[in-house]
């Protein structure tokens, strides 16, 4: 923890690093393997593992999946995320700031959202899911017929 402050009944790590300008609220959990830069977390929200929050501002009785990741600079410049209150980040979301979620809002997981959600909403930004019937077969067949000093993709 570095220059960052921590209220009471807080429960943090392990293997969590909490950067300068971070604060939590009372009640607040950051679970293992969680990163912290410059975010404020309200009061009984949670982040509970394998998470980068850089940049972020994270509302009252919140909960930010697994593998979440806000993506708060641009090559050039740091931009801000900023997530409601009584929000759900589904797990392996992806928030590309400037963008907000806001208030009782939900992100499906598996989602890079680049446009706010709106209060209530639900943010759904990701592809649907196609399949290759024996695809794993066929390379693997394709790669027993290659001679040893082929260049394959």
């Amino acid at each position: 923890i570095t220059d960052s402050t921590v209220q009471n009944s807080v429960n943090v790590g392990p293997f969590v690093n909490i950067r300068t300008g971070s604060t939590l609220e009372d009640k607040t959990k950051i679970g293992n393997f969680v990163e912290l830069k410059n975010t404020y977390v309200g009061e009984s929200s949670s982040a509970g593992h394998l998470s980068y929050l850089g940049d972020t501002t994270i509302g009252s009785h919140t909960n930010i999946g697994a593998g979440t990741i806000t993506c708060n600079y641009d090559g050039y410049r740091k931009h801000r995320t900023s997530i409601g209150s009584k929000v759900f980040i589904g797990s392996s979301t992806t928030l590309v700031a400037p963008v907000s979620v806001g208030n009782g809002a939900w992100t499906a997981a598996g989602s890079t959202i680049t446009e706010s959600v709106s209060p209530d909403g639900l943010g759904i930004a990701r592809s649907r899911q196609s399949l290759i019937e024996n695809w794993a077969t066929k390379r693997r067949a394709g790669l027993h017929n290659e001679s040893p000093n082929s260049v394959s993709g």
